[in-house]
């Protein structure tokens, strides 16, 4: 099962040591040190200098001000897909059943899906859901462009999703599932 937000973020202090070689209290010292003025430039000094992620970075000085930024999720997907939501139901499962490394971590406007990166997105835009994939901008000309969907950049192409094209959609999901 895929972690909350906030669980994220304690999986993210937990592995700092393992993957950086210092504790969440060794990185707040650190750049408590750095006598830089806002977060945003602790962050780009914390990435730059130190190489470190930038999910590590934002959670290091958003604990350093005793922040817990992420939200717990619950619900996002109901208020997200007020007509579509069986739809949704559906193909989120279709998703997740590729296989046991996709992962799934609501936002508040978009559902996005990973793999090592995010492949795809689940949204809705005027009551249809919106299935946002990142593919190879050559293939599968028979897709939309996918213009502010939300989510990663990657996300290139889109769908709109109804009863008639669901069973077709495995194709492009498993494909863009495959890039990343």
């Amino acid at each position: 099962m895929a972690l909350s937000a906030a669980q994220m973020q304690e999986a993210v202090i937990k592995n700092l040591p393992e993957k950086t070689g210092k504790s969440l209290q060794e990185w707040i010292s650190i750049a408590k040190h750095f006598n830089q003025s806002t977060s945003n430039e602790i962050l780009k000094k914390l990435k730059s200098e130190f190489k470190l992620g930038h999910v590590q970075a934002q959670t290091i000085i958003w604990r350093m001000g005793n922040e817990k930024p992420y939200v717990e999720t619950i619900g996002y997907e109901e208020n997200i897909f007020k007509k579509s939501f069986d739809l949704y139901t559906h193909l989120k499962c279709q998703i997740l059943a590729l296989n046991d490394d996709v992962s799934v971590k609501p936002c508040k406007t978009y559902i996005p899906f990973y793999r090592k990166n995010q492949f795809a997105i689940l949204t809705e835009k005027k009551g249809e859901l919106i299935l946002g994939l990142n593919l190879t901008t050559d293939s599968f000309p028979e897709l939309l462009r996918a213009d502010k969907l939300g989510g990663s950049d990657r996300i290139n192409k889109m769908i709109v999703v109804n009863n008639d094209n669901l069973s077709q959609l495995n194709k492009y999901i498993k494909e863009a599932y495959s890039n990343n």
